[in-house]
């Protein structure tokens, strides 16, 4: 069975992946690859093979069609309909988290375990570059709202 903790050791091997607009792919040697926030997440469930609520595996629904800054009413909906909605106090080790950054929620992150203690984030968004791990900051604790658990957990 896989962990919260897996999702977060996999996520890891994501860091430094560039940022692309719906890439979904991971840096190797020889390439830099190329991820954005959702890709990440769809990386990460593709090779550790997670299902989601209906038990179908998450990557069947994987959609690239998305513009620069995605319809957040959508992508709220994919999250409601695939993944267990959690309250935002109750997050744990590769949760998923959503963030409103603009007028509407269209962020996604993995929760981990932050080095020097407290709840980190592992994400990839255009303004780092690429897939980076930072602290869960109040400012980042302002703009989440909702989490979700994969259907395992």
């Amino acid at each position: 069975m896989i962990s919260g903790k897996d999702i977060v050791t996999n996520a890891r091997t994501w860091l430094g992946t560039k940022y692309h607009h719906q890439g979904r792919l991971k840096r190797s040697y020889a390439s830099n690859g190329g991820v954005d926030c959702i890709g990440l997440i769809m990386g990460i469930a593709t090779e550790l093979r997670l299902v989601g609520a209906d038990g179908k595996l998450l990557v069947e629904f994987d959609k690239t069609s998305y513009s620069p800054h995605p319809d957040g009413v959508r992508l709220k909906q994919f999250l409601d309909l695939h993944l267990k909605t959690i309250d935002t106090n109750q997050i744990k080790l590769g949760d998923v988290l959503l963030f409103k950054l603009f007028s509407h929620p269209q962020h996604v992150g993995i929760a981990s375990n932050y080095f020097s203690g407290g709840i980190g984030i592992i994400h990839c968004y255009s303004g780092s570059g690429q897939v980076v791990e930072h602290y869960l900051s109040a400012a980042w604790q302002k703009m989440l709202v909702a989490a979700y658990r994969f259907s395992y957990q």
